[in-house]
């Protein structure tokens, strides 16, 4: 059922009623007593799905009053008991239907905004949403975390152009590139060099756009590791190597003899020469050296890609 709903449909199925003493649900109550002079008002809620129905009471009922539905749409029935009320007209329930309504939505909406702060807070990746012109509208924590280091000078990324700049400071060009592209072009995509050997992962989305709200593009990034890891991970992922041969590279990166590789490993030397035969088969390398060397130069591209629109 998630899988097929639309843009339009609530973000989360059930949000369930309000809690007691809920704000907009006394609005209505006091509404309804002030407007029909009612003895006691009692309001029962119950969601179409499996949550629990709730009421709301103002006064004391006597069991002495009438009853009578309102309309709040197709997601919770609504029934409104009243004492010494004989019969409230059809325009005051509509009245007070709508009030309820906008009381249900603003719960459903707030439940949605808990839901996603909490999952944005808890990821480990950074999100942040701009608008059009490159400024910032929020960042989780990862991502205020970032502002900060950038705020002391300490997050510059190399840029295409060759020149250092703050990461956000690439990020806004980024976000303006895609913005001025269309709302019909794909993420952009690619990954981030940072001067103290960190690498991002990077995906800059433009939303689609909602009525009265401003153009908003999405940016993710994601911490993939220190320069020489990403690197070796390249490289191995680019040469389907195998698990021993991975150990192999490592080892190989930290400087040891193929007798210190075996007695790390525990297998015999004449094993270690197999794998690196294999190695450079595998890479087109004739030499350790060589094969440093494709490994140094294996990392994904280390600067922001110009955006092909």
């Amino acid at each position: 059922m998630l899988g097929e709903m639309g843009a339009k449909q609530p973000l989360l199925l059930n949000p369930g009623c309000p809690p007691p003493g809920d704000p907009g649900i006394t609005a209505v109550l006091d509404l309804a007593t002030a407007v029909l002079s009612a003895t006691w008002v009692e309001l029962v809620l119950t969601p179409v799905a499996d949550a629990p129905c709730r009421t709301y009471a103002h006064g004391t009922a006597d069991g002495t009053g009438i009853s009578r539905d309102l309309d709040v749409g197709e997601e919770t029935t609504a029934t409104l008991r009243l004492g010494g009320v004989s019969n409230p007209s059809a325009a005051v329930l509509r009245t007070l239907a709508a009030a309820l309504t906008i009381t249900l939505d603003c719960h459903r909406l707030r439940s949605q905004t808990a839901v996603l702060r909490a999952a944005l807070d808890s990821t480990s990746s950074s999100v942040l949403l701009f608008d059009c012109r490159g400024d910032i509208l929020y960042a989780n924590p990862p991502a205020d975390r970032l502002l900060s280091l950038q705020t002391e000078d300490e997050l510059l990324v190399d840029s295409e152009e060759h020149t250092t700049q703050p990461l956000f400071s690439i990020l806004s060009s980024v976000v303006e590139q895609v913005t001025s592209a269309g709302p019909d072009q794909p993420a952009w995509q690619g990954t981030l060099q940072a001067r103290d050997g960190r690498v991002l992962a990077c995906e800059v989305t433009r939303l689609p756009h909602v009525a009265s709200l401003p153009d908003t593009v999405l940016v993710l990034l994601q911490y993939l590791g220190s320069e020489p890891a990403v690197r070796i991970e390249a490289f191995c992922a680019a040469h389907n190597l195998s698990p021993r041969e991975i150990e192999v590279v490592q080892l190989l990166i930290e400087g040891l003899t193929t007798v210190a590789m075996a007695e790390r490993l525990s297998i015999s030397p004449h094993t270690i020469r197999d794998h690196l035969k294999n190695l450079y088969r595998k890479a087109g390398a004739s030499s350790r050296g060589e094969l440093l060397g494709l490994i140094s130069r294996a990392a994904p591209a280390t600067a922001i890609d110009r955006y092909n629109g």
